[in-house]
Order: structure tokens, then C-alpha cells, then sequence
């Protein structure tokens, strides 16, 4: 039987608004941009949801849960105190997609955080940091003032710095 090979991306970042706006409008804010994303992830040709999870967390210990599916299927959402007004949302997002690659599907999260800030006047902390590859072990090892040769230091040699 054939298998995907999900790809897990999970971010934390804060949303921050002028002024304070009600949770349930925090709750629509999360709902457009959990939208945007996945109309994003549609531009992907054969890509295929496994979940994608956000939680808002509010003043006065309120959050809001929702998670997607699919792309035809709506957002599910649970909001734990409606009452409450909030300058900032903590918002953590977690998705688990296949057929998309992980620079890709950043990029998509990005741009669906982006919109929803335009849209509803919001600013954020989160800084886009696509993933670099790897140095070898050669390029790892430091240059030894000393001697000038590739080794690393916790390695004992007969001299001191």
C-alpha cells in the first residue's frame, strides 16, 4: 500500500492589534487565516492535509482551538470565553501536510499570516527563517589560532587558549 511521507511544521508567534478586540473576532481572525493557508497549500498540486491545528491564546485564560482536515471541509473551532477583549493573542500553529516541501509550505504560512495581518490590522513578531543547509564536520571545525589546522578543541593538545 502506498503511504504519504508527512512533513510536520510547528510555529509560535504573537499577533498584536492597536487596540483591544473581543474574542469572538480573535475567533474570526483565526478562522481567515487558517483559510488563507489552506487556499495557499491549493497552489501545491497533489497536496494532502493530515491536520492542521492552531490555538490562540487570549487574556484572562481564554484561547481558541481550531483545526483543518481538508480543503472542502469547514474549520472547526471551540473558543473557550467569548466575554473577553485582547491587545495580543499568543497563536501556535501546527500543521502536518504531504506533497508539499517544508521551504514551500513556510513560505504558504507566511503568506497566509501576512494577509490576515493586512486585513484585520494586526502586527506580528514572527520572522521568516528558512531552513539552511547543513555544514559537514570539516566545515564545522574551527581554524586553531595556534597551529592554524582543522581540528576542534575537545580534543587534548599540547597547547592552551
Amino acid at each position: 500500500m502506498y503511504q504519504n511521507t508527512f512533513e510536520a511544521l510547528a510555529i509560535n508567534t504573537k499577533l498584536i492589534s492597536r487596540n483591544k478586540i473581543s474574542n469572538e473576532k480573535w475567533r474570526e481572525i483565526g478562522c481567515f487565516f487558517i483559510q488563507n493557508y489552506v487556499e495557499q497549500l491549493g497552489k501545491a498540486e497533489k497536496v494532502v492535509i493530515g491536520h492542521i491545528k492552531v490555538l490562540i491564546e487570549l487574556e484572562d485564560n481564554s484561547f481558541i482551538k481550531l483545526s483543518c482536515v481538508s480543503q472542502d471541509r469547514p474549520t472547526n473551532c471551540e473558543i473557550v470565553n467569548t466575554e473577553g477583549h485582547s491587545l495580543e493573542a499568543g497563536l501556535t500553529f501546527n500543521s502536518i501536510i504531504s506533497e508539499v516541501l517544508k521551504v514551500k509550505n513556510i513560505q504558504y504560512f507566511h503568506m497566509a499570516l501576512e494577509r490576515t495581518c493586512s486585513v484585520y490590522g494586526l502586527m506580528t513578531d514572527y520572522k521568516e527563517i528558512l531552513p539552511r543547509e547543513s555544514k559537514t564536520a570539516e566545515q564545522e571545525a574551527e581554524t586553531c589560532p595556534v597551529y592554524h589546522e582543522h581540528h576542534h578543541h575537545n580534543e587534548k593538545y599540547e597547547h592552551n587558549h
